[in-house]
């Protein structure tokens, strides 16, 4: 006989993402979103739905024989222990491409933000200071750099085009993978040349054992003096205390942050005090319609929980009008 799925929600959605999974689903909460509280609600679950900072290992997957389906509400999968998960014969989905869009957008305000101190001055003018603000030079056109781009794909690629074709930057980038056909006005580089020529670099590759602690002071050192880093992709990818050893000796021009290494920075942390660094509360994909196409990954468990025989999930949406 079939039965509804039970599905365990490690952390609040939207409401409409919530009300989805309900109506095809018995959606079960942990009492807490620790391991352990997640480990004591997982016996009896068909599928997981968690954001991306929750750790799924061998001990999480241990605790739920009857797991079928796992579903991360976001981009990166570098909490899941994909090996485990295989092994146990469990499907992992995501949603890469939902923040694509709000990420870039984040990333091209924090490089516009480094070059022009808007809340700066603005925080002047506030206090009175309207003809000290504005009495001499204080940044630098975007249209006039190299912006450097580590890591082309779906969010690095719209950058780029945003950079060159609307703002008129000399862009370079590298990737692991050959890009087969860039945007106009960005040009492949060697890892090497990125470093030494851009005057913006931002990265956007995934936190792998390759790329994590990739920017540690040697790697610092060898880009370009003076030059601006921006990081929307993962924390642990900088060596955080080589950083802040680079922007206080002054080989970098300035540093913006959405995502750190530990996260959160604890209160009175060196990046935290200086005004050559913005640091920001991993907001990159937090737009409204970033998270609504992260959350949609609640559609994507349902279908391929339909697909066992001995669930019934009704993927046809409720009459508004029938009762329930």
């Amino acid at each position: 006989m079939s039965r509804r799925p039970v599905i365990l929600l490690s952390h609040p959605l939207d409401a409409a993402a919530e009300a989805r999974l309900a109506d095809c689903a018995d959606v079960r909460r942990p009492d807490d979103a620790t391991p352990a509280g997640l480990r004591a609600a997982l016996p009896g679950c068909d599928a997981l739905v968690a954001r991306t900072h929750v750790t799924i290992d061998g001990d999480l997957l241990a605790a739920a024989p009857r797991l079928r389906v796992i579903g991360v509400a976001g981009v990166g999968l570098d909490r899941v222990d994909l090996q485990a998960t295989a092994a146990a014969g469990v499907r992992v989905l995501s949603t890469p491409a939902a923040a694509s869009a709000a990420v870039a957008e984040l990333t091209l305000a924090l490089m516009l933000q480094l070059l022009r101190p808007i809340p700066r001055l603005a925080a002047r003018y506030r206090a009175g200071a309207f003809r000290a603000a504005r009495a001499h030079p204080h940044g630098d056109e975007l249209g006039s750099l190299t912006v450097g781009v580590l890591g082309f794909g779906r969010i690095g690629s719209r950058v780029g085009r945003a950079c060159a074709s609307g703002l008129g930057a000399r862009v370079l980038f590298h990737d692991i993978r050959t890009i087969a056909e860039a945007p106009a006005g960005c040009r492949p580089v060697a890892f090497e040349t990125l470093l030494a020529e851009s005057d913006l670099l931002t990265l956007h590759t995934p936190l792998t054992e390759v790329t994590r602690g990739w920017f540690d002071a040697a790697t610092l050192a060898r880009c370009r003096s003076g030059s601006r880093l921006i990081n929307t992709a993962r924390g642990e990818i900088i060596v955080t205390s080589d950083l802040v050893a680079a922007l206080e000796r002054g080989h970098l021009g300035g540093a913006a942050l959405d995502v750190t290494a530990p996260e959160p920075l604890p209160v009175g942390h060196p990046l935290l005090l200086r005004e050559d660094c913005i640091v920001t509360p991993h907001i990159a994909a937090r737009t409204h319609g970033g998270l609504a196409r992260m959350f949609g990954v609640v559609d994507d468990v349902l279908a391929a929980l339909a697909e066992f025989p001995d669930l019934l999930v009704d993927l046809q949406p409720s009459d508004p009008g029938e009762e329930r």
